[in-house]
């Protein structure tokens, strides 16, 4: 009887140990004291989304990347990988694949100030073999006596180069720390202790890892400022005003959040990156309301659809109350530079407060747009082809600012023909011109000299004729007048982003029709900046066009949700 119960305890002990390795994860053996963790659950994935993408053969077909191919040491590199093969018994694919099959983690802790690497293998025998193998490989060419073992509980650890790594069941560890490595082994032997996966915060960015993440990382942000990692950055404070328009209001959130999170998705279609944190509206002060808006409910506008659309900004920004507010945003120096361009600029202005009265007529929800220029049947042409452009505003009270505005459009042309005669260029001529929605448009153009009538080679200022457009509260600044008659004449689609306070996007398309379009000057600055000749220098310039080819476009956002703050990139690759 009493061996028949001795029996049952040991199956039972060995089903648990089996259980307790089976179900060990890596965030329950990093220690609470983690602060960057960061994981790829299925590297097998990942490896196939860069070995087998359709744009592979072209890359490969590309001349530079045949030359690489070429070189003694890429010849060197392939010999290497071949005899590290016949020693695993396996093509290098499948042997990572194999070796990483459940995964790869990575941590840094902050009581040991060490960084560790987690490898969770397919099997304990297969991790076994490797262990042999890659130390009979790390002998090759090292005195044996740099090659260090020893004995910690039962498991061997090895030391090379100063780094640690054992292997236990099917996890391989490898970090550079042993304080560290007798923490982590403790927990592989034991389970005991507090671990990342108990910790609170944690637990509550986990919940919003995607299932088809890529990878997925978290920061202890908490634990990152107790220790004075990058103080500028937690200060919350910017270093000047465009800083502060761009990154001003996340600045805030990083001083409170607690903790951060990220994750990557990359396919065949492209890659995504997601930054995201806790955030409040009550976090951001009040001479920061500019950036995310009363409540946090600022959002960028729709705007009207262009043709040939190259790059788009929607945001939302009170620049008035930024300005307003610089006193208790900037440093000493930084503010009597804007003291002074607030003078001049009100001065310029008939003697309206510049961030009060012009700013402040605006509404925050402001638009960028930038497109591809048509000279089709347009004399002259300039050498150098730039996108045309223009900021998107809405004007809180039309009646009484059209007035005003177009009048300093008038004044600030008319300074520009008097500076411009001064220094020698053509002058500008400028048109009203209503159009039959009940648009206004007041343009300019370059009148050019005899000589360059008729250039297709003409100044780069003949990208350039300054307009400006009224529809309703639709007020339009463009560095062109077909733009600005575009524009104000264009519809708005449905805006179906309702929580992204700030949308870019850039078309690969576009771009590329662009740099074509400077084709030629581009070969000519090769050759005289790089010294090529003209063959060289236009093979260069194709392989730019072609890399630019396979991008479909890319894009970034700022979203605000009632508790979460979240910052998106994104680049699209053609299918085919």
């Amino acid at each position: 009887m009493r061996r028949t119960l001795l029996l049952y305890c040991l199956c039972l002990a060995a089903v648990a140990g089996a259980a307790d390795a089976a179900d060990r994860t890596a965030a329950s053996l990093f220690p609470e004291t983690t602060v960057l963790y960061a994981e790829i659950a299925n590297p097998s994935d990942l490896i196939s989304t860069i070995f087998d993408h359709p744009l592979r053969e072209k890359i490969e077909a590309i001349e530079p990347y045949r030359m690489a191919t070429k070189t003694e040491a890429y010849r060197a590199f392939l010999t290497g990988r071949k005899f590290v093969e016949i020693q695993l018994g396996m093509e290098w694919r499948k042997a990572i694949e194999s070796l990483t099959s459940r995964g790869v983690y990575l941590g840094v802790d902050a009581a040991t100030q060490g960084v560790a690497l987690l490898i969770n293998g397919k099997d304990a025998e297969s991790l076994e073999l490797f262990r042999g193998k890659l130390l009979e490989l790390s002998k090759l060419g090292k005195n044996p006596e740099q090659i260090k073992a020893g004995d910690y509980r039962g498991i061997t650890a090895y030391e090379v180069n100063k780094s640690k790594f054992a292997v236990v069941d099917d996890w391989l560890l490898v970090t550079n720390k042993g304080e560290l490595a007798r923490v982590l082994l403790d927990r592989f032997l034991d389970g005991a202790g507090t671990s990342l996966a108990d910790n609170a915060n944690f637990q509550t960015a986990r919940k919003s890892r995607s299932r088809d993440a890529t990878a997925w990382a978290f920061i202890n942000l908490t634990t990152l400022k107790d220790a004075g990692v990058a103080p500028q950055l937690f200060a919350g404070q910017s270093v000047n005003p465009g800083v502060e328009l761009l990154v001003g209001g996340i600045l805030s959130t990083l001083q409170k959040a607690p903790f951060a999170s990220a994750q990557l998705h990359a396919s065949h279609q492209g890659v995504g990156l997601d930054f995201s944190m806790p955030h409040e509206p009550e976090w951001v002060p009040e001479e920061r309301t500019f950036y995310f808006g009363p409540n946090g409910a600022g959002r960028g506008p729709a705007l009207p659809v262009t043709e040939n659309t190259l790059f788009t900004l929607s945001t939302y920004r009170d620049i008035s109350e930024m300005w307003l507010r610089a006193g208790d945003l900037f440093n000493e120096n930084i503010n009597d530079g804007l003291a002074q361009a607030d003078a001049n600029l009100t001065t310029f202005f008939s003697g309206k407060d510049f961030g009060e009265d012009i700013l402040g007529s605006l509404t925050p929800e402001i638009g960028f747009v930038a497109a591809r220029q048509d000279f089709t049947d347009t004399l002259p042409v300039p050498a150098i082809k730039l996108p045309q452009f223009a900021l998107v505003f809405q004007l809180k009270d039309p009646e009484k600012m059209t007035r005003e505005l177009r009048r300093t459009f008038q004044s600030m042309i008319g300074f520009f023909n008097v500076v411009g005669a001064m220094e020698g260029r053509s002058q500008l001529e400028m048109d009203i011109d209503k159009l039959d929605n009940g648009a206004e448009l007041i343009t300019t153009v370059y009148i050019p000299d005899e000589d360059d009538a008729n250039s297709t080679r003409a100044e780069i200022l003949y990208n350039f004729s300054p307009s400006v457009g009224f529809f309703r509260e639709r007020f339009v600044v463009a560095s062109t007048d077909r733009l600005a008659r575009e524009l104000v004449q264009a519809d708005v689609p449905v805006d179906d982003s309702k929580s992204k306070n700030t949308r870019v996007k850039l078309e690969g398309g576009v771009l590329k029709q662009i740099l074509n379009d400077n084709r030629g000057q581009l070969v000519s600055q090769n050759m005289l900046e790089d010294g090529n000749s003209r063959e060289e220098a236009e093979a260069t310039i194709d392989l730019l066009l072609e890399v630019v080819g396979y991008f479909e476009k890319a894009s970034a956002s700022i979203n605000v949700q009632p508790d979460q703050l979240g910052i998106e990139f994104g680049l699209q690759v053609k299918p085919d």
